[in-house]
Formats: C-alpha cells, sequence, structure tokens
C-alpha cells in the first residue's frame, strides 16, 4: 500500500481505492451539507516525490519476534498467521492447492494483493533481508518449503497446465507479485477451452492492478465476455469489467458497454439453462455483479439506484451464508461480505440522524470483527465515523490502522492527526503527524505541520491538513491507502 489505494501510475494517483470510487468522480451523498458543517478531512497529503519514500527500519527484532511479523507474515515467507487480514488469510489454501496432485481447484477468491505492498512491509518491519523483487530472489536459507515449491512452479511455468498456471499466477498476486505474475502470464486471449478461458480471467484480473496494463485486461474480459461458452466466466467478467473501467480511469460509458454485455447474457436465460442459476458459485459470481454496478452508480452520482445495487448483492450475499459454507467456501463469502460492509458503512455515513449513527456503528463493529487486522478496513471505518462528525473516534480508528504501518498506515497517522486537530487535541495530532512521517518521508502536510510547532517564532501550529504545501518538484498526491508507489521497492 502506498498512502491510499492499489497501483500507482505515473503520477503516483492509485487507480484503485479501497472499495471506493476514483477520486475523480467524488461520491454523491443525497443531501446538501450544513452551511455550518466543518469541512470534512483531507483524505490525502501530498507528496514531494510522487513515488514515495517509505525509510529503512533498523535495529529491530527478527522474524520470529517481529510486531508486524505477526500480521504480514503470510506475505513474507508464505506463513500462515491467524492474525493477518482476510485478503492473506487464503495464501496458506493457495499454497496447498499447489502442492497436491492435480486435478487442482479453481479458486473462487476476490481480493488480490496490493502491488509493492510486500516491499513496504519489509521496510518498515526492519526486514531487509527478506526484499526481493521476485519470488526467486529470496535468498534459499529464508525459503520456507511453500515458498520453495512456488520458486520451483515458477521455474516450470511453460510446462504447466492452465488451471495450475491460473493458482500460480493468483499465489503471485497475493504475495504483492502481480507485475510479475502478469509478466508470466503473457498474451491475454480466451479460446473457448474452459479452463484456458478461466487461466485468462484470472491473469486478466492481475495484470489489471499493474500500471499502464488495464487496457490489456479489459480487452481480456471483453472477449470473455463475448466468447466464453461459460456464462457465469461472462458474467464474472463482465463484473471485473465494470470496477476495472471505473476504477482505472477508462471511465463509465466502458463499463456501461460490460452491463449491456451482462444484460444480454441474462436475458438469454444461458445461466439457468446450464443448470447453475440457483448454484452457490453463481449467487457469488451476481453478489459480485452487482457490487460492481453498485460502484458504476456511485460514479454516476446515482445515489439510490447505488444503494439497490448493494442490496441486491447482499441478498446473493445471504444466499452464500444459508448454505452454511464451510473451510474456503466461508472464506470466500467472508470476503465477499467485507467488501459489501464497505460500501454500507459509506453509505450510512452520508445518512442524516442518530439512527443512520447507530447503523454505521453496528456495520463497523461487523467489519471490524471479521477482519480486524486489515489497515484498509480501518481506514474506511474511521472515515465513516469522520464523516459522522465523530472525529474523536474516527481518531482511534485511523490510530490502528497506523499502527499496521505501510504507506496505508501513513495515511491513517495523517488522517487520524487531523481528528485529533479538530477535537483540540494538538499534542495527539503532532505524535501523529510525526508517526506519519516515519512512514513515508515524502509527506509535506505532516511536515509543516511539525515544522510550525518546532519554530515558535512562526505563530500558531497551522490546523492539520491545511498547511502549504513546502517547495519542491511538485505536490503529489499520495495514492489511496494500499498503494504502491511506483519505485517502493
Amino acid at each position: 500500500m502506498s498512502a491510499d489505494s492499489t497501483s500507482a501510475d505515473s503520477t503516483s494517483r492509485a487507480p484503485y481505492a479501497a472499495g471506493e470510487a476514483p477520486a475523480a468522480s467524488p461520491p454523491a451523498t443525497g443531501r446538501t451539507p450544513r452551511p455550518d458543517a466543518p469541512p470534512p478531512i483531507q483524505r490525502r497529503y501530498s507528496r514531494s516525490d510522487a513515488r514515495g519514500r517509505f525509510p529503512r527500519v533498523t535495529g529491530l527484532p527478527g522474524l520470529e519476534h517481529s510486531r508486524l511479523g505477526v500480521f504480514w507474515r503470510p506475505i513474507i515467507d508464505m506463513t500462515h498467521s491467524d492474525h493477518a487480514p482476510l485478503r492473506l488469510q487464503g495464501v496458506r489454501t493457495l499454497s496447498q492447492w499447489l502442492a497436491a496432485p492435480a486435478p487442482r481447484p479453481t479458486s473462487w477468491f476476490a481480493i488480490i494483493g496490493v502491488p509493492g505492498l510486500r516491499a513496504q512491509v519489509l521496510r518498515h518491519a526492519g526486514l531487509d533481508a527478506y526484499a526481493c523483487t521476485t519470488p526467486a530472489g529470496l535468498a534459499e536459507e529464508l525459503r520456507t518449503p511453500q515458498w520453495a515449491r512456488l520458486v520451483e512452479l515458477i521455474d516450470h511455468f511453460a510446462d504447466l497446465d492452465d488451471a495450475t498456471r491460473a493458482l500460480v499466477v493468483f499465489q503471485l498476486a497475493q504475495l504483492s507479485f502481480c507485475a510479475h505474475a502478469s509478466d508470466l502470464a503473457g498474451d491475454l486471449v480466451p479460446d473457448g477451452e474452459a479452463a484456458h478461458d478461466r487461466y485468462v480471467y484470472e491473469a486478466a484480473r492481475v495484470t489489471a492492478r499493474v500500471t499502464g496494463r488495464a487496457p490489456r485486461a479489459l480487452a481480456a474480459f471483453d472477449a470473455l465476455a463475448a466468447t466464453t461458452g461459460d456464462p457465469r466466466l461472462a458474467l464474472a467478467a463482465c463484473a471485473q469489467g465494470i470496477g476495472h473501467s471505473i476504477r482505472s480511469g477508462a471511465g463509465a460509458d466502458r463499463a456501461v458497454a460490460f452491463e449491456r454485455h451482462a444484460e444480454r447474457i441474462t436475458a438469454t436465460g444461458a445461466l439457468d439453462a446450464q443448470g447453475l442459476g440457483g448454484d452457490w458459485h453463481t449467487h457469488l459470481v451476481r453478489s459480485r455483479y452487482h457490487r460492481a454496478l453498485a460502484l458504476l452508480r456511485l460514479a454516476q452520482r446515482r445515489p439510490d439506484a447505488m444503494r439497490a445495487q448493494v442490496d441486491a448483492a447482499l441478498r446473493h450475499s445471504d444466499a452464500l451464508y444459508a448454505a452454511r459454507p464451510v473451510g474456503t467456501d466461508r472464506l470466500v463469502a467472508d470476503e465477499n461480505r467485507r467488501i459489501i460492509l464497505e460500501s454500507q458503512i459509506k453509505a450510512a455515513a452520508r445518512a442524516r440522524g442518530d439512527e443512520s449513527n447507530d447503523l454505521l456503528r453496528e456495520l463497523s463493529e461487523a467489519l471490524y470483527a471479521m477482519d480486524p487486522n486489515c489497515v484498509e478496513a480501518l481506514l474506511i471505518v474511521g472515515d465513516g465515523h469522520a464523516t459522522a462528525g465523530d472525529h474523536a473516534t474516527a481518531a482511534q480508528w485511523y490510530t490502528r490502522a497506523g499502527r499496521l504501518a505501510t504507506g496505508a498506515g501513513a495515511i491513517g497517522w495523517f488522517r487520524a492527526a487531523q481528528c485529533h486537530d479538530r477535537v483540540g487535541d494538538t499534542g495527539a495530532a503532532l505524535h501523529a503527524m510525526g508517526r506519519c512521517l516515519e512512514l513515508d518521508a515524502t509527506a509535506i502536510e505532516p511536515r509543516a505541520y511539525l515544522t510550525a510547532a518546532n519554530s515558535p517564532s512562526q505563530g500558531a501550529v497551522p490546523t492539520a491538513g491545511t498547511a502549504s504545501p513546502e517547495p519542491g518538484p511538485g505536490p503529489a498526491s499520495a495514492p489511496a491507502p494500499g498503494t504502491a508507489p511506483a519505485k517502493a521497492a
């Protein structure tokens, strides 16, 4: 993560935010702010270097005694940790599937790793010995058996069947080696064969997360939607096409073209004709499709239509739980519900009155219970409380996010500082601004805030989040939570 979403382009603006529309299309709130309402907190700090700079920490305990290692262990060496965020809980599952003989299962996991995230974790945890640009670059003495197995599969990638290739590509993405996975995958051309089309789908999902490669992925989703013989995969490709059209900046018109594809698929009754209408995985795909439509409606500034799509996604999510899923299916269902909860929190935060605040607290508790150690989830909960005007509570959630480090943690500290400042706790605001700089040394506003505090002759400390940028190469907005800068390693 860099300081705000998924992968950064040349301007360090992330095409993905954690479950939200891009900054270029501010969400419609469906209400008019009160004239006396304070301005919203600044979501992103500016950078003196668009790439960000994540300081290397030295002198910390090794991996077995690392505070951050407890939470990030799967991405470091593929060792399972019950304390890892939900997005990393599936690392062990994929590794076990790859260790088993063929035929191998199909992955239905949704959340892909953030490009460059592993590099940020290692810097902030003081674990530089584990740094590598590809899995093969990790020193042999540091490789776990599962890591060594992944390296061996990559070495023989050209000889693998499509089902195994799909798992390898997704495993690399889980570990944030997205560009490497996309390079391995090569051309993304479906041919109508079920296993190959599924492989193209997984590779396109990963490719879409790599800076500058979204057009390739969108072309693959287009081809899948039009040619694959699997209507469920076609609908899934439409969902991906909608989401990545919005997040990559391709635009709402491009997303609407995928919606039209999906309408044709559902109108033909192909899912029912193949006996897939009430299937568990069809409910999963339909839920994801409605989630994507909710994002599109948000970008179109149609809040009521967005809420209707969230409700539809929730109905299909409920159908998943009605089947009492266990094991991997339960993890997949939780993943899906977690993303829906994010949308519900944002909708509740934009509503009025005590009733919406009660709902906000209920949804926040549900998200936290489901993914208590996810930095993006903690940021979203904090955003909800900050939007509702409860800055003291928001600061607590942002602080929890900040303690998990990475670029998204830097954003957590920055937002926490502003909340502390709003409630008049300047000391806590100064501390949080300092912690932000410790995670990303290019943050302009935190540096200005601390400079003013250390220079009594300059007068009062500026209001957090409104400091004037210092001279430099030009302020660059930090990307959204979870993003990696172009050269973070």
